[in-house]
């Protein structure tokens, strides 16, 4: 049912592995000699773009938790430990799949040239 994919245990399992993910990467930043500016980083339009995509598509990502399941041959109850793992990997793995997105969006126009695949 649409409506248990959406309760707020697994919107903030998901909410956690997003946020995860980014401090996993501010902590591995090549260069750690520059201050951390959180205002820097959301004046960037991109970074904007990405926190977008990457909620819109983990809430996509949750609304399809029963048919992606069902793909899988998962079975995910409201109870089912299968359900909180996705909707952790939601959040963390997701922003990982926009961000490679972005970049190969980013070296399109930036080149001005397709990419071939």
């Amino acid at each position: 049912m649409i409506g248990n994919n959406l309760e707020p245990k697994f919107l903030l399992l998901a909410l956690i592995g997003m946020v995860m993910h980014v401090l996993m990467k501010i902590i591995n930043r090549k260069d750690k000699t520059k201050k951390l500016s959180f205002k820097v980083f959301f004046s960037d339009t991109m970074n904007w773009l990405r926190i977008g995509l990457a909620v819109c598509s983990t809430v996509a990502i949750l609304l399809m938790a029963d048919d992606l399941g069902d793909m899988m041959g998962i079975t995910l109850s409201t109870d089912a430990p299968a359900k909180s793992v996705l909707a952790f990997a939601a959040g963390y793995l997701n922003h990982s799949l926009i961000r490679n997105i972005l970049k190969a969006v980013e070296n399109k126009v930036g080149n001005g040239t397709k990419s071939n695949p």
